[in-house]
């Protein structure tokens, strides 16, 4: 027998008082390890004032969001049967043998302990409706763990080293949009727009070029034309206000927010 796992309680949640009033009693908590569910609790309680109840079981569940919601939208891990009970009676140490489980898909879950019992004319559960539950704060987690994208400093970055040259940084919904100005190997000005999903702590997109747009002192407003890239750009930020930018052509710099 494994030891309990001490799991911090959110409360207690809609008790069907149209039966028996199952309740539990107590402390219930879970473990799971390889392929096998434990649950425990210290017991449960018929507060009902319609006599015996109907078939009882224990269940463990893994929900999207914070349990009463429903069965549906969750996955039962395991389920325990227990003896009926007439009203006003209780049993006590609830430790029934583990169960084989089958994890949920990948992703973080939200686990109940829901306590049901048989209702003939219900299709969901196999007829099991629950009657008490107990949700853990502690989620479960399934799959590779993917850690969030390390949102760099909004506006102008540079290398001080590198004067007359910078990156524009805008970041919203998961998205980097990097403008950059350069000057070709000529010495003329050149400005690209890179664009895509922040991965983590890593960017990358092409340095696309566009040409025909808009004269600065000009009336009409003219559409720019996409006229190819010149490379990708990879930006690795290690933290929020610095990062390596990678170029084509194997060149490598460190650039930082701007102060002024």
């Amino acid at each position: 027998m494994l030891p309990k796992l001490a799991i911090v309680l959110l409360g207690v949640a809609c008790i069907d008082t149209t039966a028996s009033n199952l309740q539990f009693v107590g402390d219930v908590d879970y473990t799971l390890s390889g392929n096998l569910a434990w649950v425990f609790a210290d017991g449960y309680a018929n507060y009902g004032p319609n006599g015996q109840s109907g078939p009882v079981r224990i269940e463990l569940w893994a929900f999207t969001s914070p349990y009463p919601t429903s069965l549906q939208s969750g996955y039962k891990l395991a389920d325990y049967p227990l003896p009926t009970l007439a009203t006003g009676w209780q049993t006590s140490d609830i430790d029934p043998p583990p169960s084989p489980y089958a994890p949920p898909p990948n992703g973080t879950w939200i686990v109940s302990v829901l306590l049901t019992e048989l209702t003939p004319g219900i299709i969901v559960n196999d007829s099991y409706v629950p009657r008490d539950s107990r949700t853990f704060a502690k989620p479960l987690s399934v799959g590779p763990v993917i850690p969030p994208a390390l949102a760099p400093q909004i506006g102008l970055w540079w290398n001080p080293d590198e004067p007359g040259s910078g990156y524009a940084l805008d970041y919203k919904h998961g998205v980097l949009v990097v403008t950059v100005y350069s000057y070709t190997s000529a010495g003329a000005a050149q400005w690209y727009l890179a664009s895509g999903p922040l991965s983590g702590a890593v960017f990358s997109a092409t340095l696309d070029k566009y040409s025909g747009g808009q004269c600065i002192a000009c009336t009409l407003a003219v559409k720019p034309a996409l006229v190819g890239n010149d490379g990708i750009i990879t930006i690795t930020f290690s933290s929020p206000t610095s990062a390596t930018v990678s170029l084509p052509g194997g060149r490598v710099t460190q650039i930082q927010p701007q102060a002024f």
